[in-house]
């Protein structure tokens, strides 16, 4: 089984990634975990002003800080993993990448570092829950 497990480097994410390593983990000896980071497009009008090779490194950069956690703790679960980060729309890349990739299952957090933080679900989980053509298992 092939399942993804969107992080951003909170406590929250990583609880989605402690939740794979413990609980299906040791169930399927041929589990496959991709860790995906999105990070979110500069403005159209901010992007024009930097050039592209430092926007991709500066991507890259945030995309590793945020898969920092979620990779140590898989590794340190002999976990056979691959991370990847992406740039584009949080919710909308994640979905796709799950189709992509042809996960069979989305494990992820309530709410992460969003802007709607404020909210009980989180924006993105409620979005993908929507997008989403694989069952999504929100990790509280």
């Amino acid at each position: 089984m092939r399942v993804l497990i969107p992080v951003d480097g909170s406590d929250r994410s990583l609880a989605a990634v402690r939740y794979v390593a413990s609980t299906l983990a040791p169930g399927d000896t041929d589990l496959e975990i991709h860790v995906l980071n999105v990070q979110p497009p500069l403005p159209s009008a901010a992007a024009t002003f930097i050039d592209s090779a430092v926007l991709r490194d500066f991507h890259g950069d945030e995309g590793a800080k945020a898969l920092a956690g979620a990779r140590k703790l898989l590794e340190d679960a002999k976990l056979r993993h691959e991370s990847s980060t992406v740039v584009g729309e949080v919710a909308e890349t994640i979905a796709a990448y799950a189709e992509q990739r042809d996960c069979a299952a989305i494990v992820m957090a309530t709410r992460g570092l969003g802007n709607a933080a404020g909210l009980l679900l989180g924006s993105v989980a409620h979005k993908v829950l929507q997008l989403s053509k694989v069952p999504v298992t929100l990790v509280k």
